[in-house]
């Protein structure tokens, strides 16, 4: 009875993924191997379950094959599903954990992975988002570890074994969303295509370059109003390693400004080009393709609209490596019939300015940018904007970025959020539910920053060797704010810096270059608190500014008053009702100072 159920329900599943009445754009797929390996998955949002499939998970004599999760890339604490070829009618599913110091894998105590199909090809199988069982990762929405390896050892997993055992022939790790929003197709027929790309630029042997290239759009976006409806990046793979991010601009003045073009380093730009600041399109590391909802696109061209465009490449470059030769750039898919709202880009989070600083040695410690009601007051329309799209973003030591969304006192559902931060994974992403944001709301992006690794001071700001905390938003309908973000006052940090002196007796100099004065501290717990609690509880130089870099009138945002809101990230309950208390949970992780737990 128990054969035949399984049966039902596989060729059911089947059946259901193959038919023609379920949308491909509910089917997701990723390339495990970069080659022919083929992950399929299909989301149960309602059932709260994820059907996979797996091509090619097979090769050869191989007899073993694992698909699971990894909460940072490491397989130390990895939950495993494995899956072993013994003939027809005895196949072998196992739901498996590997050990803290990653060198047993214990078979899990319960069995979650549950089996749909197996042949000496390919893998299809089941799992919930949320077994409630502490030897399994939850599901999440935000970045995912895919673990995959295959070999011809055999094993018995009938008890613990080492891990040395399996000898795989292949193996990798790779980031996804795994529970993500349906995908979107283009609906128009006709799409027209611009390109904005560097021509055949030498990137500099030196850590840190942004480079601008200013350029006029084709002659029929000159006289029509059209909408980007997508957005990809062009990178070659030879340049990719030392490509970080781009981002386009449109040059937002008088539409009879005629802006210079440019190619070259963006510090020696003409000055003209400086009113090339509203962003229209980014990528970074990590990012594919954006599509826009079929309700809104992207405003370009028309009589009203300047013809020129900036685009910036920031290139990494730490090893100092001479000639190679780049043409990225971004593709811009555009239509003539306007849909019915106007999108826009903003940017929440931190100012990238070396006013904020994160001591060494920390395994989590959280920075905020503000984006404070007095400024959605002042710059929303009054039904509110719809945020369909978020693109996270921090540098090297960034681990986990969230942003929240207030109502006066009252905390709505958060815009986005990834407890799994990785800046080698910082695609846009698109929003499953659309948060509307309304006139005196107000948002908090807090970045969390891991430094144990670390012995100097990081500083804010723009080299990779510093860092940033943003949200890009994608939003709708478009308005005239561009950035809202914030950093701590001046008139704080120099009476921080001030008491720093008189009280710490650190060589701190109020005069001084604030670089200089982070990194004159020597850093202690209680010195490491004081900071924390300057920057929770202290003004801001607010940033409420425009698309020309002015701020909105109307308030003085100069030492504005932060927003009043709950620090603890809220307690996201499960649901679970029986938990094995002996058992440490896979997801448990180090937690500091401050009480922040980096899983």
């Amino acid at each position: 009875m128990k054969t035949l159920l399984i049966l039902a329900t596989f060729f059911a599943t089947f059946t259901f993924l193959r038919s023609s009445k379920i949308p491909m754009t509910k089917l997701h797929s990723h390339l495990l191997d970069s080659d022919t390996m083929k992950m399929s998955w299909l989301i149960d949002w309602h059932g709260e379950e994820v059907f996979f499939h797996v091509k090619n998970a097979f090769r050869g004599d191989d007899n073993w094959f694992y698909l699971g999760f990894s909460k940072r890339g490491e397989m130390t604490e990895a939950d495993l599903c494995i899956f072993q070829l013994k003939n027809t009618l005895f196949n072998l599913a196992t739901d498996t954990y590997i050990s803290q110091d990653g060198g047993t894998i214990f078979k899990d105590v319960t069995q979650d992975c549950e089996l749909l199909r197996i042949d000496d090809n390919s893998v299809a199988f089941k799992r919930r988002f949320n077994t409630c069982d502490p030897q399994d990762l939850k599901m999440h929405e935000g970045t995912m570890y895919i673990a995959w390896g295959r070999g011809q050892d055999d094993f018995d997993l009938t008890e613990s074994i080492d891990k040395d055992t399996l000898h795989p022939l292949a193996s990798g790790v790779t980031m996804i969303q795994l529970l993500r929003a349906d995908k979107i197709v283009i609906p128009e027929k006709t799409v027209s295509n611009v390109e904005i790309v560097l021509d055949k630029v030498t990137i500099p042997n030196q850590e840190t370059t942004y480079w601008c290239l200013v350029q006029k759009l084709p002659e029929f976006l000159w006289h029509k109003k059209h909408h980007v409806v997508q957005f990809e990046p062009i990178i070659a793979a030879t340049s990719r390693p030392f490509v970080h991010h781009m981002e386009v601009f449109h040059c937002d003045t008088d539409p009879s400004v005629e802006v210079p073009t440019y190619n070259g380093d963006c510090l020696n730009a003409p000055s003209e080009t400086k009113v090339c600041s509203k962003v229209s399109s980014l990528w970074a590391m990590g990012a594919s393709t954006f599509t826009y909802p079929p309700e809104t696109g992207l405003p370009i061209g028309g009589k009203d609209y300047n013809p020129y465009m900036r685009l910036e490449v920031h290139f990494n470059n730490p090893d100092l490596v001479n000639g190679t030769v780049d043409s990225s750039g971004m593709r811009l898919k555009i239509v003539s019939k306007l849909r019915k709202f106007d999108a826009a880009v903003m940017e929440l989070g931190l100012e990238y300015t070396d006013k904020m600083a994160i001591p060494p040695g920390q395994v989590g410690f959280p920075l905020s940018g503000y984006c404070i009601s007095e400024c959605t007051k002042l710059a929303l329309p009054p039904e509110g904007i719809t945020i369909f799209g978020s693109q996270l973003h921090t540098h090297l030591r960034g681990v986990r970025v969230i942003t929240r969304h207030f109502r006066g006192l009252r905390e709505l559902n958060e815009i986005n959020r990834d407890d799994f931060y990785s800046h080698h994974f910082q695609e846009i992403r698109q929003l499953r539910k659309k948060p509307v944001v309304k006139p005196g709301d107000a948002l908090v992006t807090t970045c969390y920053y891991n430094t144990l690794e670390y012995r100097n001071t990081t500083l804010g700001g723009f080299s990779i060797s510093d860092e940033m905390c943003v949200n890009y938003i994608h939003y709708y309908p478009a308005t005239k704010l561009e950035v809202c973000k914030s950093a701590v006052s001046e008139r704080t940090l120099s009476d921080y810096f001030r008491y720093m002196r008189k009280r710490e007796h650190q060589k701190t100099d109020v005069k001084g270059a604030r670089s200089d004065n982070y990194r004159a501290i020597q850093w202690t717990k209680p010195r490491v608190d004081i900071l924390y609690t300057m920057y929770v509880r202290e003004p801001l130089s607010m940033q409420c500014n425009q698309s020309d870099g002015h701020r909105f009138d109307g308030f003085d945002w100069e030492d504005a008053p932060i927003t009043a809101v709950p620090f603890e990230i809220p307690y996201v309950r499960d649901g679970c009702s029986f938990r094995d208390f002996w058992t440490k949970p896979l997801v448990e992780g180090m937690c500091d100072l401050l009480g922040e737990c980096i899983y």
